[in-house]
């Protein structure tokens, strides 16, 4: 099935009006992206529906219950940009298989969150060979606590770890196509890549960009709002104004909204950053609504409300000094 529409996990609870059981797992917080560790969300995931939609001739994305991921298909077979959570991965395969016979050949991790990497061990075990940037691969190997919902995040087992890592950037030559993954500052995290397929002008970005939300800098793992700033130029800086840009957690979108965002965020960030100099306490910038004149634009507020977004800058730049 092709269709346009990116169903996130809070769409679909949404839907089915189970948003006050969902609401109990929010306690630290409205990122949802974590949650695969509850039991709640993996008896639901196997109830999730997987969907395409198609980018070019050879390259499609699929939407499921965690980050989008890119599907290149060529004669060198399958490259997979990220590979959603784990209970969905066989509905991912159904997916791909109804698309194309060719093999997956290699994944690509644009950072460790489980949402990104929960297909790795399946996937890693069957032989594809996982791909990310080394940092990615230091977290994937031990626990990770995660401070935004108070959890600690299992290792992955050895099939599901990248095999191969790079410090800075890497280039692939697959399907016809020159990929070039280049590793971010420390934005979302400090393992983050974008991935850009020169030939068909299809660029993933993670978790560094969305077209409807706020950013969540994940302090926890390296990530900064200075990070962030400097990820989305470097964004910016590979793409042109045809670009497909395909980001984590919405639709496909271009470098026009990238500048928009990237304008956004130095915009609160200078706000938040004179208020503080000025000596104003977290609550009376949180009170000031820095973010008044974005609400409208990022309110998709299943990840990150506007109160949680300054916060977050708040920590990030007080964490600097």
């Amino acid at each position: 099935m092709i269709i346009t529409k990116t169903h996130s996990l809070f769409d679909v609870i949404y839907e089915r009006k189970l948003l006050t059981t969902f609401s109990l797992l929010l306690t630290f917080g409205t990122f949802i992206l974590f949650i695969s560790l509850s039991n709640f969300y993996i008896a639901f995931a196997s109830h999730l529906e997987v969907n395409t939609t198609k980018l070019t001739d050879s390259m499609y994305v699929i939407h499921g219950s965690g980050g989008n991921v890119i599907l290149s298909i060529g004669n060198d077979g399958i490259i997979l940009v990220d590979d959603q959570y784990a209970p969905v991965t066989k509905k991912m395969e159904s997916v791909i298989a109804n698309i194309t016979n060719k093999p997956i050949k290699f994944i690509i991790n644009t950072h460790w969150h489980p949402d990104h990497v929960g297909g790795n061990e399946r996937f890693g075990e069957a032989g594809v060979i996982i791909v990310s940037h080394e940092n990615v691969r230091k977290r994937l190997s031990n626990d990770q606590f995660f401070e935004m919902i108070n959890q600690t995040i299992p290792a992955l087992s050895k099939k599901g770890l990248p095999i191969i890592t790079f410090s800075d950037n890497m280039t692939f030559y697959q399907n016809n196509d020159e990929i070039r993954i280049n590793y971010l500052d420390n934005g979302h995290t400090d393992g983050d890549s974008a991935v850009y397929f020169t030939d068909n002008n299809v660029i993933h970005v993670g978790d560094d960009f969305s077209d409807r939300s706020y950013p969540f800098m994940d302090l926890s793992s390296g990530g900064s709002v200075d990070g962030l700033i400097s990820s989305l130029q470097s964004i910016l800086s590979m793409t042109n104004k045809d670009t497909k840009v395909v980001a984590g957690h919405s639709g496909i979108s271009n470098q026009t909204k990238v500048k928009d965002y990237l304008n956004m965020l130095i915009d609160v960030t200078g706000v938040i950053s004179n208020m503080i100099k000025e000596g104003k306490s977290l609550d009376e910038i949180i009170q000031s609504k820095p973010t008044s004149k974005y609400d409208t634009i990022y309110q998709d507020y299943s990840f990150i409300k506007p109160k949680d977004f300054v916060t977050n800058i708040y920590e990030s730049l007080n964490s600097n000094k």
